[in-house]
């Protein structure tokens, strides 16, 4: 009997020393591992998702490079005297303001990559300043232009829609602010709720995720096992070269808030009745630009249905008397042609996906420069479809 019980005291020393030794390699050799060491880095200090904002939520770290590597991308994220991704320091004024979230801010590339980045450059007789703000809701983007858009006194807003996801963020942010917790917005969403309000199974979580890298294995290797067994994610090569992995679950699971029915969708509707209402009480044109999302442009090409997660939203758009641009077409034909719009794995748009989206909204401004009070710019090159009033 001591024999045996010896046997399990050793055969459990082994394993506790096998997995100090693992947390070691993924902790000394970082490089070996970088999708979990880049979580666990970014789990470990939360604060790294930026700064706490007592209305807004949160904001990026001002003066801040934030790299943001992956296996799609490593681009630099270089941030302003506020957070936001522009040239420092701001004009007085500017001519031109934008509001959305990372795929406004440009998430994945370059600084001068971002589609306002692209018409920045392209309208250089305008001032123009990008609040794009990522894991941003609708709500935040009123608040964000209250808070820093309208004393810039700005012409017109344009506003970056993403609906793969704005109805999701928007439930969230409105618990957020019902639950009255404070702090950093982005890391109470990322990272749960702070130990002070969480039970006991959320705070062991929060604490394996900021001191445990091999939690992250598991979390790693629980994801791959789910995904294995619902046959996801689904893969497409394309004509022109590349591919793209697609995932319809995920697309459903942050679609869910989409429908009229739901509360998201009222709270996305109410930020852009006050959006509108407040751009008017400073004389601030406003333009909404509906960006679509990865799987809705793809998964038709390998023969699956996929939720148009604006469907519902361009009625009520209308309804508001929204000046708007609706990229989605573009980003049909393009894909249609073969063109990759989108990183391999994550969601956001690639460069050419971003100068698309310029695209069409700098054909939209020319169109209408004179009645949004702006100097004449020139007529952009390339195909103007998907532009709405």
């Amino acid at each position: 009997m001591s024999r045996w019980i010896g046997n399990l005291i050793l055969s459990l020393l082994s394993i506790v020393f096998a997995l100090v030794v693992a947390e070691g390699v993924l902790r000394w050799f970082p490089q070996l591992f970088p999708s979990v060491t880049h979580q666990f880095r970014q789990d470990a200090e939360p604060d790294q998702m930026g700064v706490s904002h007592p209305y807004i939520g949160h904001l990026h770290t001002p003066n801040n490079a934030l790299v943001i590597p992956n296996r799609d991308f490593q681009a630099v994220h270089h941030t302003d005297g506020h957070g936001f991704r522009n040239a420092w320091p701001w004009p007085e004024t500017a001519d031109i303001v934008f509001v959305g979230d990372s795929l406004t801010f440009g998430y994945g590339v370059e600084d001068d990559e971002s589609w306002p980045a692209i018409i920045g450059a392209a309208l250089p007789q305008l001032r123009v300043i990008n609040l794009g703000l990522i894991g941003a809701s609708p709500e935040q983007y009123v608040r964000i232009y209250e808070t820093f858009g309208v004393p810039l006194q700005p012409k017109l807003l344009v506003v970056g829609l993403f609906p793969g996801n704005d109805f999701w963020d928007a439930g969230l942010y409105a618990k957020w602010l019902s639950d009255g917790v404070g702090d950093n917005y982005m890391a109470w969403r990322d990272y749960g709720r702070p130990l002070k309000s969480a039970g006991r199974g959320k705070a062991l979580e929060r604490f394996l995720k900021q001191h445990v890298a091999l939690y992250h294995v598991y979390r790693q290797a629980r994801r791959t096992y789910r995904d294995w067994r619902t046959g996801e994610p689904k893969s497409l090569k394309l004509s022109k070269g590349g591919q793209l992995q697609l995932s319809p679950r995920q697309l459903k699971a942050l679609t869910v808030g989409t429908r009229p029915e739901r509360p998201e969708f009222r709270y996305v509707i109410e930020s852009l009745t006050r959006l509108k209402s407040l751009a008017a009480k400073h004389k601030t044109h406003v333009v909404l630009v509906i960006q679509p999302d990865k799987e809705f442009i793809y998964l038709p090409l390998i023969g699956e249905t996929a939720v148009d997660a604006a469907a519902h939203l361009r009625p009520e758009i209308e309804r508001l008397k929204y000046a708007y641009v609706d990229t989605t077409p573009l980003f049909q034909q393009q894909a249609e042609a073969g063109e990759q719009l989108f990183f391999e794995t994550d969601g956001h748009p690639n460069a050419e996906g971003y100068r698309l989206i310029a695209q069409a909204v700098l054909a939209h401004v020319q169109q209408h420069a004179t009645a949004y009070g702006l100097q004449p710019v020139p007529e952009p090159a390339g195909n103007t479809q998907g532009t709405g009033q």
